[in-house]
C-alpha cells in the first residue's frame, strides 16, 4: 500500500461505512466491513466483508483480532469486545471508555455537567418506575422530554410529556427527564483530533426535524448564526475533544434557545447526518477526517468551497417493499444536485433511503431547488 499497510476494520456497514469505504478508495486502503449482511450498503465498497453481529463480543473480537485498528460507524457495537481488542494491542477509535460514556444519556449530560459544558438541565433514572414515583412528590415539573438513556436514535427514544398519561406505554429501563427549552435553532458541528492533538473543525449546520418522524429532514450550511455562536460552539468541541484526549470524529449537536443559551444536546463519535454536505460543499469530507484520524495523519482543510443544503429522502408513509426513487429525471435535470442512493433493499415510512446535496453560492436559490425537488421526488415500491 502507499498510504498505509496497516488493516483497517469499520463496525457497521450501513449509508456511512458505505461513505467512508468511497472515501477510502481514492488512496485505495485495504477496508475491512462487519455487518449482519452483505445486502447491506458498505459491503460493495469494501474489499472485505464479514457478516457477523456487532452486538456480539465474539463475533465483534473474531472479526477485529487480525487487523490493526478497528473503528464504527454505529455506536451500538459490543463494547466488551471492544475493551479486548484494546487490551489485545488493537488500536479501538473512538475509545471504549469514551464509547460507553456516549452510550448512556444519563452518563452524557453527566459527562457535560462535570466538564463545565452548557447542557439541559436533567436527571437521570434507573427506570421508568423510579421517574413516576419522583414526578409523585412533585420533584419534576410538566412538560419535560423523557429519553430512553440506550439505543435511542433516529426519532427513537424520546417522547415530549405533557402530563402522567403520556408515560404509558413507554419502555420500562433506564431514562432521563430532560427540561423542555424553548428552542430557536438546531445546530451540530464536527470535529476531528488525531493523537497528537492536532484537530479539525468543520464550520456549523443548522439541522431543521421533520415532525412527525422526529429526524433530520434537512440541513442548511453554514448556519445562519451569528459568528460569535460559531466561535462558542468551536470553543466547546475544543473542550470536550481536549479534556478526554478524544482521538477520531466527533459530531456534537446543539440547542440555540429563544434567550440565546447555547446549549450541547448530544454527540456522535462517528460520521453523521449533519456531515453529508461535507462531502460536497468542503475541501475534506467528513469521512475523509476520519481516515485522516485513523491513520494518524494531519487534519485535512475544512474550508467552505461553497454553499449547501441536504435533505434526507425518507420513506414515503404507506410504502413497504423493494425501493425505488421517483422522479429522478427531474433530479438529474436540476443544477448541482447531487444524489448519494444508500442502496438499502426495503423501503418502509421515514426510513433513510438516501439524501441530496444541492451546492452553490445563494442560499434562496438552493431552496427554491430544494422545494421544487420535494414536488417530484419520492421514495415507492
Amino acid at each position: 500500500m502507499i498510504v498505509t499497510d496497516l488493516k483497517v476494520g469499520i463496525l457497521g456497514g450501513g449509508q456511512l461505512g458505505k461513505m467512508l469505504c468511497i472515501a477510502a478508495a481514492p488512496w485505495h486502503l485495504e477496508l475491512f466491513v462487519m455487518d449482519k449482511s452483505a445486502d447491506f450498503p458498505a459491503a460493495p465498497y469494501c474489499h472485505h466483508f464479514t457478516e457477523g453481529d456487532f452486538n456480539s463480543e465474539e463475533e465483534v473480537i473474531a472479526f477485529g483480532e487480525t487487523l490493526d485498528i478497528i473503528t464504527i460507524e454505529i455506536e451500538g457495537v459490543s463494547i466488551k469486545g471492544l475493551h479486548k481488542l484494546k487490551s489485545m494491542g488493537k488500536t479501538v477509535i473512538p475509545d471504549p471508555d469514551f464509547l460507553e460514556i456516549v452510550r448512556d444519556k444519563g452518563r452524557q449530560n453527566a459527562f457535560y455537567r462535570d466538564l463545565g459544558v452548557p447542557t439541559v438541565g436533567f436527571s437521570s433514572f434507573d427506570s421508568l418506575k423510579e421517574l413516576e414515583k419522583v414526578i409523585e412528590v412533585g420533584n419534576i415539573r410538566f412538560p419535560f422530554v423523557w429519553k430512553s438513556r440506550f439505543e435511542g436514535y433516529d426519532g427513537r427514544g424520546v417522547k415530549l410529556v405533557k402530563r402522567a398519561e403520556d408515560l404509558k406505554g413507554l419502555p420500562e429501563g433506564p431514562c432521563i427527564s430532560e427540561d423542555l427549552v424553548s428552542i430557536e435553532k438546531e445546530l451540530a458541528l464536527i470535529v476531528s483530533r488525531n493523537s497528537k492533538g492536532e484537530k479539525g473543525l468543520f464550520d456549523p449546520v443548522e439541522m431543521v426535524f421533520d415532525s412527525r418522524a422526529n429526524l433530520l429532514d434537512h440541513l442548511q450550511f453554514p448556519a445562519g448564526i451569528p459568528e460569535r455562536i460559531a466561535e462558542q460552539m468551536k470553543q466547546i468541541a475544543e473542550t470536550i475533544v481536549d479534556k478526554v484526549g478524544f482521538r477520531g470524529l466527533l459530531a456534537i449537536e446543539f440547542f440555540l434557545t429563544t434567550d440565546g443559551q447555547l446549549l450541547v444536546n448530544e454527540m456522535a463519535p462517528r460520521p453523521h447526518n449533519s456531515g453529508h454536505h461535507t462531502i460536497e460543499c468542503c475541501a475534506t469530507s467528513q469521512y475523509e477526517q476520519l481516515l485522516r484520524t485513523v491513520l494518524d495523519l494531519p487534519p485535512g482543510d475544512t474550508a467552505a468551497s461553497r454553499k449547501g443544503i441536504m435533505y434526507n429522502l425518507l420513506g414515503s408513509p404507506g410504502y413497504t417493499g423493494p425501493a425505488r426513487l421517483k422522479g429522478v429525471e427531474q433530479l438529474f435535470a436540476t443544477e448541482d444536485a447531487h444524489l448519494h442512493w444508500y442502496g438499502k433493499k426495503q423501503t418502509r415510512p421515514f426510513r433513510k433511503m438516501g439524501h441530496i446535496l444541492l451546492a452553490g453560492s445563494d442560499m434562496g436559490v438552493l431552496r427554491e431547488r430544494m422545494e421544487r425537488l420535494r414536488e417530484g421526488l419520492r421514495v415507492v415500491v
